[in-house]
């Protein structure tokens, strides 16, 4: 597990250690570069106090000396003969003479050479000195002037850690707070003397726990609304079950059998609606998306219902001759439609059409589910997308749940809803669903079929 505090001492300090490392190689270039003139200088007036020197065209051997560098100095007329020469260490032999006045860098076996030449009518002078007796001063000095530097990096890193440890408080303190609270608080944390950098991770933690406490809300809303809606179903449940044990007859039996078979269906349509409800609640794992033809859905899903709708005398179509691919979850576009196709079918009158439409048109995919019963009046097609929200007035028994897992699907698909009447002015306006998604390409490997929500709920659990 990484540690801010932990980086945060390691970068500055290597920062401090690279910067140390960057100013003595600094200071050591500046101070070669500001000795190699000093003694540049010095091998210049020692030239040409030799040369002043009345005898200085006499053979002898001499030294000369200067804080512990010593100077090599000879000098030799314009034939070459040699005057004289410092006594060790000397000018290399091999060195080439010159007659060009000036400082020169020679190489010699001992290494590299400074040198000056001092030309006059009288003969040439040259003084030289070891260019490594230069490094090693300009060297000291640099060490010299950062070994307190070096010495104090330790004593830094002690100092950095406590200003880290003193500035990264108020982030302690408000891990704490979060840490002290239990699942039942999720009030906001409070933000008096949070420091201005911390501030909007303690505001996205408060609009965190807003978030939470409202989709806490919404699920204790959820269990309490499907406890109630499951009371009624249950209850008729058993009460057609004392009713089938009271029967005198074959008739009474069979019929209250009859009504049996229809409320255990109710039921079941019931939990089938809260458990595909619940898996498109916020914070579940929702199905990957894949390539789905949607005109192939909707002729299935109409073809599962066609028994249905002619027990109902009603005429259930499709209009979805072509592919029309979009890019999403199978089972709940399945389960969407037969959402629509159910309860178009239960406020459909006998004798009318209900027809399912897919089409792929400008990028986009239209599907609609056209009725011809009573409608929704404007002033309730919002609130029919709320759950358990029943129009005043209905009498078909509906879950409640319908419109509102279409809405969330179609909202987990990037699309969008809009009911509209399909007969305008007519005593049974008819009630049009239409829903757009974003289009797709055709896959070039068609996907496999998905089961329906249905049948994957009906399949047996496997161990694992």
């Amino acid at each position: 597990m990484t540690s801010i505090r932990a980086n945060l001492v390691l970068w500055l300090v290597s920062a401090l250690a690279l910067g140390t490392l960057v100013v003595l190689a600094a200071t050591y270039v500046l101070t070669r570069s500001q000795l190699g003139r000093v003694f540049d200088d010095e091998l210049k007036q020692v030239a040409l106090a030799v040369q002043m020197r009345e005898d200085w065209t006499q053979t002898r051997r001499v030294r000369i000396a200067r804080a512990g560098f010593e100077l090599s100095v000879r000098a030799y007329d314009k034939t070459g003969r040699t005057y004289f020469e410092t006594a060790l260490p000397s000018l290399p032999g091999d060195l080439p003479q010159t007659y060009d006045e000036g400082f020169a860098f020679m190489a010699t076996v001992e290494g590299p050479w400074r040198i000056y030449t001092h030309v006059t009518e009288e003969g040439i002078v040259q003084v030289g000195q070891a260019v490594a007796a230069r490094d090693a001063l300009a060297r000291d000095l640099s060490i010299s002037v950062l070994m307190p530097m070096l010495m104090l990096i330790p004593l830094l890193a002690v100092l950095v850690a406590w200003v880290l440890k003193r500035g990264l408080a108020p982030l302690d303190e408000t891990s704490h707070r979060v840490s002290d609270r239990d699942a039942s608080r999720l009030d906001p944390l409070p933000t008096d003397n949070v420091p201005r950098e911390l501030l909007p991770l303690v505001e996205q933690i408060n609009a965190l726990l807003a978030r939470l406490e409202g989709t806490l809300d919404a699920q204790r809303r959820f269990l309490a609304d499907a406890a109630h809606e499951l009371r009624s179903p249950v209850a008729a449940l058993a009460l057609q079950v004392q009713l089938a044990e009271r029967a005198h007859s074959a008739a009474a039996r069979a019929t209250a059998f009859e009504e049996l078979e229809r409320g255990v269906e109710r039921a079941r349509r019931l939990v089938q609606q809260l458990m595909d409800f619940a898996r498109l609640e916020p914070g579940v794992q929702a199905a990957p998306f894949q390539p789905v033809n949607l005109a192939r859905i909707a002729r299935e899903v109409v073809g599962s219902y066609a028994p249905r709708a002619e027990s109902q005398e009603v005429d259930l179509g499709a209009e979805a001759p072509a592919a029309a691919w979009i890019s999403g979850a199978e089972a709940e576009l399945r389960s969407l439609l037969e959402n629509l196709v159910d309860n178009a079918l239960r406020y459909a009158p006998a004798g009318s059409a209900v027809t399912v439409s897919a089409q792929a048109r400008d990028g986009e995919v239209e599907l609609a589910v056209v009725d011809a019963g009573r409608g929704i009046p404007v002033a309730e097609r919002e609130r029919v997308f709320e759950r358990f929200h029943r129009v005043a007035g209905d009498a078909t028994r509906g879950t409640g749940l319908g419109l509102a897992i279409v809405k969330a699907i179609v909202q987990r698909h990037h699309g969008a809803i809009a009911l509209t009447d399909s007969q305008p002015g007519e005593p049974l306006p008819g009630l049009a669903v239409r829903i757009r998604l974003p289009a797709a390409r055709a896959p070039e490997k068609l996907p496999q079929a998905q089961p329906s929500a249905t049948e994957a709920i009906a399949q047996p659990a496997t161990e694992t």
